[in-house]
């Protein structure tokens, strides 16, 4: 073999090297998260709901309210009861469901909560919003660690005409709080982080049926997001995370909330132990061609209506 062959094979087999060692290099230092899935775990499916969210909006223009039986018709649906005690000593029973699903980008929460109507600390003047929040475990460790990561919705009910007013989403993080409570809580990503982060909302709809006083509502959060430092649910494509989490209902007040909790009552300011949690599963490993119930396509960059 004469040298200036060999030279040329040397170069290729120089360059073949170093692309496969930066391919490998990641996967050698970062692998891929691949978590077992216990026993008993919720397994969010494949899914994106049946209307883009700017038609569950027009939807809500005319009805008020939008249907998450339809909208999130392939989720995994979460039924339970939130029994809010109130500030006049009477209970609140709110029959509820959840709704998960997720594709490449996106996990779907919906929310269906029956007999909230309005918050008792709102008058004519002032509104107080009705909440609810999502809680991870992201690291699944049965004890919550900064930042951790959650969204809170709130919703505003207008009263005295008990009409839908609006809506706020915050990302919420596990951090220690040191003017007034001075320990660790759960508190607005927002009022904690002010040097500017990406939250990890991508749209959402809500709604407000005043006769049965039942809160609708759907929100898209990334799965992953860019200079996201108070969240910690960031999966890369191809992973499975297993993560604990918590559902809250509430009536917001200032210093005193009215709190309810799902699997069990808890109020998540006061206690690091998560490890009673139920199991979420969360699978990129297999992303289908086609959702049902969609005629939405795989799209790397979500979905399209």
């Amino acid at each position: 073999m004469s040298w200036k062959r060999l030279l040329l094979v040397s170069l290729l087999f120089l360059i073949l090297a170093t692309g496969l060692f930066y391919y490998l290099l990641p996967n050698i230092f970062n692998p891929l998260r691949l978590d077992q899935i216990p026993d008993g775990a919720y397994v969010v499916p494949w899914m994106q709901p049946s209307a883009s969210f700017e038609q569950l909006r027009e939807e809500t223009l005319v009805r008020g309210t939008f249907d998450t039986d339809v909208a999130m018709a392939n989720a995994l649906k979460i039924n339970m009861t939130f029994r809010i005690n109130m500030w006049d000593g009477t209970t609140r029973v709110i029959p509820s469901t959840v709704y998960l699903g997720h594709d490449s980008q996106y996990l779907y929460v919906g929310g269906k909560f029956v007999g909230m109507y309005s918050n008792p600390d709102s008058d004519a003047n002032s509104s107080a919003p009705e909440c609810f929040q999502v809680l991870f475990d992201v690291a699944n460790k049965g004890v919550l660690q900064t930042p951790e990561s959650g969204s809170m919705v709130g919703v505003t009910v207008r009263v005295p005409d008990d009409t839908f007013w609006g809506w706020q989403y915050h990302d919420v993080v596990w951090v220690y709080e040191g003017n007034v409570y001075k320990r660790m809580i759960w508190m607005p990503a927002d009022n904690y982080y002010s040097g500017g982060f990406n939250d990890s909302l991508k749209d959402e709809a809500c709604g407000y049926e005043n006769y049965t006083g039942t809160i609708t509502m759907l929100f898209s959060r990334f799965l992953r997001v860019d200079n996201a430092q108070v969240n910690a649910l960031q999966m890369k494509p191809g992973e499975r995370w297993v993560m604990g989490f918590l559902f809250e209902l509430w009536y917001q007040k200032v210093l005193d909330n009215r709190v309810d909790g799902w699997p069990q009552k808890t109020f998540g300011a006061w206690s690091s132990n998560s490890s009673w949690w139920p199991k979420m599963v969360i699978d990129l490993t297999n992303p289908p061609s086609t959702y049902p119930g969609s005629n939405a396509t795989t799209n790397p960059n979500g979905p399209s209506f």
